[in-house]
């Protein structure tokens, strides 16, 4: 098409337009800048409409940042790009121009009519990449004449709304950066303060606030010297000066040791810090990241409390801290140093002693007193299981594995995972699954009954036995393997017979347990019924004790008991304690067996025969009888 030339009777002279243009728009950024840009180059071409869009890729759609027709300004304008002029004005870096016609040239678009659009004219905008940011627009209800001067305004305005696009782009990207980094900043658990050359604090995040009590923006402008104490800022000091005389750009240190800060509530935490330096503006700035360790520290003081348990416990009371395990001898107070010393580790126990000593109660000590504490423990009888069953119980099985296995089923590893798992009776477990439980033990892993998938599992185990298991072994009945894998560190529970004046204690303590589950006044043990008791040998340990006490207060009669039919009799000395057959004792034995027993009860009742506390009725034999009998057997007192 012919160029026409000749200025357009609606166009102002080039120079007045383009001033009016500047001078409308120079002191405005921004949505104000766009909204002033097409109102004014509308109003200096003699245009009808006038509109700036950014391009909205994703939807292949413009979007009106500013749109000026006629005598006010469209709202919220926004149009798909196919099929209307703009869509070659985004493929082009040069002006497209339509000088007429511009309906029929685009049927499809379905603004056009009623824009009562005659003319069109567009320039891309774009980034220094050449990526499109949007478009310039312009539209007369007359044909547009391609007029050089209203051409070079129209390209000098269109370069100007892509500059403004592009600082409104990077004002954008700024402010999501900073948001980024304020998310970043504030969600930290560590406490993150900044301070200027002179230590006064020009900014901090949230974890700070929450740590020192103080409300934003109490930190700004106060000395970092109200927030360490006497001991703590000087460390800070000696840091921040050595890194001083460093020339790096950027440097940091670890302070050793814990520093004391002071919240503005008057209290106290520890915390480790760490202090960076860096420049900015030519002034040096320095980021104190500190952690609270409070928790830590409280758990640490709880483990050394653990650590000299014993020792306090020797020293004040005669009873241990661990719940249901009562005892001073030194055999249980040995046995509970162990349980200390292991706890807080995951080292693998291997508990021994004989049935009814409390291994149980010991392996709940130890976990307890662990790390693991707040995870479940979970406990196995192994003699407990038919052999086939056992198996099951432990690695769990999957649906189908074994007639009856209608659902899968977690094991008790698995149950137990991030916790302990207590194995009692471990000498009765099959031979056929020890190798499988060695796995567990030295990789983590196992396989459930029926599958292959291998499961891991991270679990502390405590096994307890009442068998040598060494003589297990030469016996081929326990794997040598697997003993040396459970017996890394062995705790012995001592028999109750060995523990002296624990049996007092453990029988009082369980006479008021069963006395306050029954309702009745509670029953007191007298010096006889104490002999009684330490001269019992217990061959059930402390379940045989807890269960004669139990009757104790089922017999009792106003808080008075007797032991007399209670107690098992105890089975003869066997051939003046000679491991032999059963055979039938001689008279001079039985003479022998019976001066030793009178000579224990005599020695026991300090040689008081008569008396609710003598040796008469210790034996259980009237006080004329027992002196018969010391006079005929010739026993005699030696001082």
């Amino acid at each position: 098409m012919a160029a026409d030339t000749q200025p357009s009777r609606k166009f102002s002279s080039g120079l007045i337009a383009l001033k009016k243009i500047v001078e409308g728009t120079s002191d405005f950024t921004g949505e104000k800048f766009f909204r002033l840009l097409v109102k004014n180059l509308a109003e200096s071409l003699g245009a009808h409409g006038v509109w700036v869009t950014e391009y909205l890729k994703d939807k292949n759609r413009l979007r009106a940042l500013a749109f000026w027709l006629h005598d006010h300004y469209v709202e919220e304008y926004e149009y798909d790009i196919p099929g209307t002029p703009c869509e070659p004005v985004l493929e082009s870096e040069n002006i497209c121009h339509v000088p007429e016609d511009v309906i029929n040239l685009y049927p499809n678009d379905p603004d056009l009519p009623g824009l009562n659009a005659v003319s069109y004219m567009g320039l891309a905008l774009r980034d220094e990449s050449g990526q499109v940011l949007g478009h310039l627009a312009l539209l007369d209800n007359e044909p547009m004449k391609e007029l050089p001067e209203a051409f070079a305004i129209f390209k000098i305005f269109a370069a100007r709304a892509a500059a403004e696009m592009r600082r409104m782009r990077y004002e954008k990207m700024l402010i999501e950066n900073e948001a980024k980094l304020n998310r970043l900043v504030n969600g930290m658990q560590e406490v993150l303060i900044e301070i200027n050359d002179e230590l006064i604090i020009t900014q901090a995040n949230k974890a700070a606030e929450i740590n020192f009590a103080v409300k934003k923006p109490g930190f700004t402008g106060r000395h970092i010297n109200e927030f360490f104490d006497e001991e703590g800022f000087p460390k800070i000091l000696h840091s921040i000066t050595r890194m001083e005389k460093q020339p790096d750009f950027f440097s940091s240190a670890f302070i050793q040791g814990q520093v004391n800060c002071l919240t503005n509530d008057g209290k106290t935490f520890p915390a480790e810090v760490t202090i960076s330096k860096y420049d900015y503006n030519k002034r040096n700035y320095h980021a104190l990241f500190l952690r609270n360790v409070s928790e830590r520290v409280k758990a640490q003081e709880e483990i050394k409390q653990l650590n000299t348990e014993a020792i306090i416990l020797r020293e004040r009371i005669n009873t241990t801290h661990f719940e249901h395990i009562i005892g001073g001898s030194p055999e249980i107070l040995n046995a509970l140093q162990a349980v200390e010393q292991v706890a807080p580790t995951d080292t693998t126990v291997l508990i021994r002693g004989e049935t009814g000593t409390g291994k149980e109660l010991f392996a709940l000590a130890i976990h307890k007193a662990s790390n693991r504490r707040n995870k479940p423990m979970v406990a196995l009888n192994c003699a407990a299981l038919p052999s086939e069953l056992v198996e099951s119980e432990l690695f769990g099985h999957v649906k189908g594995a074994f007639t009856g296995a209608a659902t899968a089923r977690e094991g008790r590893f698995m149950l137990a995972d991030g916790g302990t798992i207590f194995l009692d009776e471990i000498g009765e477990l099959p031979l056929q699954l020890q190798a499988k439980l060695l796995r567990v033990l030295q990789e983590g892993e196992f396989e459930p009954v029926g599958s292959s998938k291998i499961q891991k599992v991270n679990v502390r185990v405590v096994a307890a036995t009442n068998r040598t298991l060494e003589k297990e072994i030469e016996k081929g009945k326990f794997r040598e393997d697997l003993y040396y894998r459970l017996n890394v560190f062995p705790i012995d529970i001592p028999p109750l017979r060995e523990r002296g004046n624990d049996i007092i204690l453990l029988a009082e303590a369980f006479l008021e347990k069963f006395a306050k589950r029954s309702a009745v006044k509670p029953a007191v043990l007298n010096v006889v019924n104490k002999q009684q008791l330490l001269a019992y040998h217990w061959p059930g340990n402390v379940r045989e004790l807890q269960n004669i006490m139990e009757r104790c207060i089922i017999t009792s009669r106003d808080g008075k008991i007797n032991l007399t039919g209670l107690m098992p009799v105890q089975e003869k000395q066997k051939n003046l304690e000679m491991n032999t057959d059963e055979r039938i004792l001689t008279e001079a034995e039985m003479q022998e067996l019976e001066r030793q027993n009178i000579l224990k009860a005599l020695n026991v009742t300090n040689w008081k025969i008569s008396g609710d506390d003598g040796a008469a009725a210790l034996l259980q034999i009237p006080p004329t009888t027992l002196s018969s009998r010391i006079s005929k057997l010739n026993i005699k007192r030696v001082v």
